[in-house]
């Protein structure tokens, strides 16, 4: 029990150093005096963005601090210090003509893994509600979308991605209820970059882990979970099945850089060097019980799928340099969720 608890006590510290040394960032002295609006401001992205810029307040920006709101549907267990908290139905139009006008908006919101379980979460989030801040913003708005990797379908080769990779999607698919979501809301950044001169850009996540979201719904705590309450794993998927992981702190970091650096109507992959077949991530999570954690594979697997994301444009026109691997925090993780 006690090496577990130092584990837990130094993936907690390696989370909250990453914190710091992304709220110390050059470009982060940018935000000075600005009001910033994080829309899913509880969610995993949304809190890491969050607690960079309260660090920052406390550290980089103290003579000349950021104005944070952030947009929920319903307030978390222990609502967090130092934000404007406003709790909301991004889906609503007239809730969302309420707010304030903003410089910065990460927009966070929507419904990640469990969307098959609220699609129409997932269509107010990422289309209704998306519309309706970006046609409230100011030209001079720097906007930034929420994308994922999932935009580029399930590959069934192991190649890179670049940002002008095409999408390989059958019509008619479940999984288009969020992938395509994500991918028409790349669009109406888009328009509103062309046609309106908003800063609009998009981050394309990989699959992200972090803390402070204990409710999140992401692939990573599901897993966990399940760990955690049955001492079992199932994939449902291919075992070989390779995804990209990566930190919320780094994937705030490329949410920065880019509402900074990005050009608007561009779209950046933010992730990690860190690729892992399912099996891999499985085993990563079973290894921080001290209980043994089965691991049940499926008896017919379907394809094995691969997401291997290109960093490159993000690297050089950002200056994008992700700081965590999954081994450093993953202990503090699963202590959070279980």
């Amino acid at each position: 029990m006690r090496a577990e608890t130092e584990a837990v006590a130094a993936a907690r510290r390696r989370y909250e150093e990453a914190v710091r040394i992304v709220a110390a960032l050059p470009v982060v002295e940018s935000l000075a005096g600005a009001h910033v609006c994080v829309a899913g401001f509880t969610g995993q992205v949304g809190s890491a963005i969050v607690r960079i810029l309260v660090e920052a307040n406390r550290t980089t920006l103290a003579g000349r601090p950021v104005r944070v709101t952030g947009i929920s549907r319903r307030p978390p267990a222990a609502p967090p210090a130092d934000v404007e908290a406003v709790y909301l139905d991004v889906a609503d139009p007239s809730a969302a003509a309420s707010l304030d006008s903003f410089s910065h908006v990460f927009y966070a919101a929507g419904v990640t893994s469990d969307y098959l379980s609220r699609p129409a979460d997932v269509i107010g989030s990422q289309l209704v509600g998306l519309q309706a801040l970006l046609d409230r913003a100011d030209p001079l708005c720097r906007f930034v979308y929420v994308s994922s990797a999932r935009v580029y379908g399930r590959r069934t080769e192991d190649v890179a991605l670049s940002e002008e990779s095409e999408a390989i999607v059958t019509p008619m698919h479940l999984d288009n209820i969020y992938d395509s979501a994500k991918r028409l809301g790349e669009s109406l950044c888009l328009w509103h970059a062309e046609r309106r001169g908003v800063k609009a850009t998009v981050v394309r996540a990989g699959n992200l882990y972090g803390l402070d979201a204990p409710g999140s719904a992401t692939s990573v705590c599901e897993l966990v979970r399940a760990a955690a309450t049955t001492r079992q794993i199932t994939l449902s998927g291919n075992p070989t099945s390779v995804r990209n992981y990566c930190c919320a702190v780094d994937l705030a970091q490329g949410l920065l850089l880019a509402a900074e650096r990005g050009r608007a109507g561009r779209a950046f992959n933010i992730g990690s060097a860190e690729h892992l077949t399912t099996r891999e991530l499985a085993e990563s999570i079973a290894a921080c019980f001290d209980e043994g954690v089965e691991i049940v594979e499926p008896a017919d697997p379907v394809p094995a799928s691969y997401q291997r994301l290109a960093l490159d444009r993000a690297q050089s026109e950002l200056g994008f340099a992700p700081q965590v691997r999954l081994g450093d925090v993953l202990p503090a993780v699963v202590a959070e969720l279980a």
